[in-house]
């Protein structure tokens, strides 16, 4: 396992997730890929009717990337980031497949299966539309 694929948010992410791709990465020698999609764009479309609430969004998401990883950069671990914009699990497909990963890394949300339901979840499309091991932490 040579590629792992770690989709991150630029929100509040939970140490979890990038602690496994940590810990499988010094097992392995993998290279970990920091993928974040912005999908503000996207976001914006779903919240027309109230702009307050995009402001907000957008404002929680004033995140570094690097910034979630810094703990780890001594580590010695090979680390890449890569950012685009669209629809965060289109882009993470698309990513998956061309970036010949061995192994995708995601957290789930936890969210309620009505939410869920309205809103879709990131992970599910990915765990279902991707033709490689997907590691979910919760």
């Amino acid at each position: 396992m040579k590629k792992i694929l770690l989709p991150l948010e630029k929100t509040n992410e939970k140490v979890e997730v990038i602690e496994e791709a940590v810990k499988l990465a010094k097992s392995f020698d993998s290279t970990i890929t920091i993928f974040h999609v912005d999908d503000s764009k996207v976001l914006l479309n779903e919240f027309q009717y109230n702009p307050a609430a995009f402001e907000e969004i957008l404002k929680s998401r004033e995140i570094d990337t690097r910034d979630m990883i810094k703990p780890y950069e001594d580590l010695g671990l090979k680390i890449q980031i890569k950012e685009t914009a669209g629809d965060p699990a289109v882009e993470i497909i698309e990513e998956a497949k061309k970036g010949e990963y061995d192994l995708i890394i995601m957290r789930t949300h936890g969210m309620k299966a009505t939410k869920r339901f309205m809103l879709g979840s990131v992970t599910d499309k990915v765990v279902h539309h991707v033709g490689i091991p997907v590691l979910v932490v919760r």
